[in-house]
């Protein structure tokens, strides 16, 4: 019984997120509980049960669509490139590919759970990508990673809002050409 449940949960979670991403996409953040839960073919109910709020909604459609965001740190080592040319210019790639969904989150009500998941995600790549290598961040330099990222973001979410078509890998590797020299 408890095998079913999951996979009820699960199935429930995913269509909650698949409602998500399309509703936010085309009608931007503000969509309520109800319209996800309609959009999904859920209860409200069951909405509320498996996420806890609108905002959480919204964090966990962005940790859904990150986990699929493949980080290249084999390619990085092998080309002689930073960690953090392993782990941003994907995920950049991703946020173009859901371009209205990241504009929506990132600059609308919840935004900032939203940021976090991005800054988190990435945070995540860059320890991968530094314990792969031997070279893990310990203390001051994990805050240094978490206070540029977080810059990062910000700066991807202004270009989001202010250029219907940003170049938003070019962005960052304009971004991260010097950061790799000075903080690697």
């Amino acid at each position: 019984m408890g095998e079913q449940m999951d996979r009820r949960i699960e199935r429930t979670r995913a269509a909650v997120v698949a409602a998500t991403v399309a509703l936010v996409a085309d009608r931007g953040a503000q969509v309520g509980m109800t319209e996800i839960a309609d959009a999904a073919g859920v209860s409200r109910k069951a909405v509320y049960e498996n996420f806890g709020s609108r905002d959480q909604v919204l964090r966990s459609t962005t940790e859904s669509l990150l986990h699929e965001v493949p980080l290249e740190p084999e390619a990085a080592r092998a080309e002689g490139r930073s960690p953090w040319d392993a782990v941003l210019p994907p995920i950049a790639r991703h946020v173009e590919q859901f371009r209205s969904f990241y504009r929506a989150v990132l600059s609308g009500p919840g935004c900032f759970m939203v940021r976090d998941a991005v800054v988190d995600h990435a945070l995540a790549g860059l320890r991968e990508v530094r314990e792969q290598r031997g070279t893990a961040a310990g203390g001051d330099e994990g805050e240094c990673d978490r206070f540029i990222v977080h810059g990062l973001v910000g700066v991807i979410s202004d270009s989001l809002v202010q250029h219907l078509q940003a170049d938003l890998q070019g962005l960052v590797r304009e971004l991260t050409s010097g950061l790799a020299a000075s903080v690697s």
